[in-house]
């Protein structure tokens, strides 16, 4: 049986090249195909020559097709992974700009809150199409999720469709790979037991060499000098000249006694702590809109990857982190991978969150399938921030599967950073403005009050 690999949403150039390199690193399995699927003509165009390039360098016999049309890459299909996004950087600043002149500031934006619900609203309807296609095209594929908000898109997911769908993020292995760093030891002797929801997982356990590597956090909590000089060590987002301090956390674990997943960036909106004026923005670091710019500037990189292929170079391919190769190549060969994946809390995983919502735990992956593991009753606190924020998923989850407005007000209602800083009538006007800015963009049809 032939296995193909359908990668939508693969004009995101930098993801597209490093799953697809990471896919072709393995050589004890077989993937005859990889089919790159794109809205965009031309990036999907020089992404298929920059995959192809990989093929030549690995020696595989992969072939590499693209096209514009999803269903037309669908037929046949073992893996799907989407990483889609629709809006466009400049919808997504004018969401930021609108809350922020009703004075809440998100940083990111992109899973709960005011903002997030609008990138919800403008990509469900897509990701739901997805799947609707793959239970007719390809039905026993598995469904790979990227794009954000991606609790809500999954807690939607999961009462609409039976695809076999996961969620997949970067927020635990970055943050395993960070707190290595800061303790300054080599991250293969941390381990970790992590669980909550998406952007909001807890260091449940964390050793060094077998032992709970707690107390060297806690002793570079003691004092903001400790924090800074642990930063310098940090290297994911100091690579992209991106200043990162993370005194948002590490007083999280102080308070609340364990570490949280993610980055200071998105920690300081899932909480009513961090962003009630500028100065306290500002005081915690947590300012820089560095994913705004990055989204911004998503265009020079594929005019970087047509050039390199214009002088006839070669792509490097370096194993990277991405749990999706690793999944596909546990499920192939048999050989056991565990992940962190977004599943649905129906069967009771985590016993103390609701059963409506998303939770992302330890999954164990071998030639039987994907095996979520039972985690049982996290601790009250981290129950309860967990909680905050799951309800609202479900709240965004409702509004995207209704199209009712009512659910949208109701979310951002209960939202910890509009809630933290403007009244009922004041998120109402927010609100307001949003819907009618994004019903203008074509966003809204068919939405009901």
């Amino acid at each position: 049986m032939k296995t193909k690999v359908v990668l939508i949403g693969a004009g995101s150039t930098q993801f597209a090249k490093r799953v697809i390199g990471d896919i072709l690193w393995f050589d004890d399995i077989a993937v005859d195909e990889i089919a790159l699927v794109d809205v965009n003509a031309y990036k999907v165009g020089i992404m298929k020559k920059v995959a192809e390039n990989l093929v030549k360098i690995t020696g595989r016999k992969t072939r590499i097709t693209a096209t514009t049309d999803r269903r037309e890459a669908l037929p046949g299909a073992a893996f799907v992974i989407s990483t889609i996004g629709v809006g466009g950087a400049e919808r997504y600043r004018k969401d930021l700009e609108i809350a922020d002149r009703h004075g809440v500031n998100y940083n990111v934006g992109d899973i709960i809150g005011a903002t997030a619900i609008f990138r919800l609203i403008r990509e469900y309807p897509h990701i739901l199409g997805i799947c609707r296609d793959m239970e007719e095209l390809c039905p026993d594929a598995y469904f790979f999720n990227y794009s954000n908000p991606m609790a809500p898109v999954m807690t939607a997911l999961h009462s609409a469709t039976k695809i076999k769908a996961f969620g997949i993020c970067h927020n635990v292995q970055e943050t395993w790979e960070a707190l290595s760093q800061y303790m300054d030891v080599d991250p293969n002797r941390v381990t970790y037991w992590c669980a909550g929801i998406n952007h909001m997982d807890w260091f449940l356990q964390l050793k060094l060499d077998g032992e709970d590597a707690y107390p060297k956090l806690f002793e570079i909590a003691r004092s903001k000098a400790l924090i800074e000089d642990a930063a310098t060590r940090e290297t994911c987002y100091h690579e992209d000249n991106i200043n990162l301090i993370d005194y948002v956390r590490f007083q999280i674990m102080e308070e609340f006694g364990y570490f949280p997943s993610e980055s200071p960036y998105h920690m300081s909106e899932y909480c009513p702590y961090y962003r009630k004026n500028e100065d306290m923005i500002r005081r915690w670091n947590v300012w820089d809109r560095w994913w705004l710019d990055h989204e911004l500037a998503a265009d020079t990189t594929i005019e970087s990857f047509e050039r390199k292929l214009e002088a006839g170079e070669d792509f490097e391919i370096k194993k990277s982190p991405e749990y999706v190769p690793e999944i596909i190549h546990a499920l192939l060969s048999g050989k056991l991978f565990r992940a962190n994946l977004n599943v649905s809390n129906e069967p009771g995983l985590i016993t103390n969150l609701p059963r409506q919502c998303v939770v992302e735990v330890p999954c164990y992956v071998d030639s039987e399938g994907i095996h979520p593991a039972y985690v049982g009753d996290l601790p009250a606190q981290l129950a309860a921030l967990n909680t905050s924020n799951s309800m609202e998923q479900i709240l965004m989850a409702q509004a995207v599967n209704t199209c009712s407005k009512r659910y949208i007000y109701q979310a951002v209602a209960v939202d910890p950073v509009a809630s933290a800083n403007l009244d009922l009538e004041q998120i109402r006007a927010m609100m307001d403005e949003l819907i009618e800015s994004n019903a203008q963009d074509g966003y809204m049809e068919g939405w009901t009050d």
